[in-house]
Parts: C-alpha cells; structure tokens; sequence
C-alpha cells in the first residue's frame, strides 16, 4: 500500500517530454596567461594556457624547447 505521501510526489513528477528543451550548460575554457617555471634552466616565464592544476606548471621555456 502506498502512502499519501508517496502519492502526493507523484502527482509532481513530470518526464521531460522534449530532451531539446533541456537547459544547455556552455563551459568556457579560455586560455590564460600563467606563470611557469622551466624545468630545465629554471627561470620563469608566461605562457597562454588553461591551467586548473596546483601550484607552478613546469613547462620548457621557448629558448630550452628550440635546444631539444
């Protein structure tokens, strides 16, 4: 048996008749200017990436990078 409680949710519950109609959600990943330590000459320097990690990236400089 069913309690009134149960019944009265049901009566609110509705399917979505349409999945078009949902809300679209847009997430932006924008590149950005960080600051980053090279791990080869250890000097700092920006670059435009979309970083969400912790602390300095490592990433080679552009004079180590061309070394290689």
């Amino acid at each position: 048996m069913a309690s009134a409680k149960r019944n009265a949710f049901r009566k609110h519950e509705e399917a979505i008749k349409n999945p078009d109609d949902e809300i679209e959600v847009v997430v932006e990943c924008d590149k950005s200017k960080v600051e980053c330590i090279c791990p080869k000459c250890d000097k700092k320097h920006i670059m435009n990436f979309h970083w969400i990690g912790r602390g300095t990236p490592r990433k080679y400089c552009h004079n180590c990078r061309e070394n290689m």
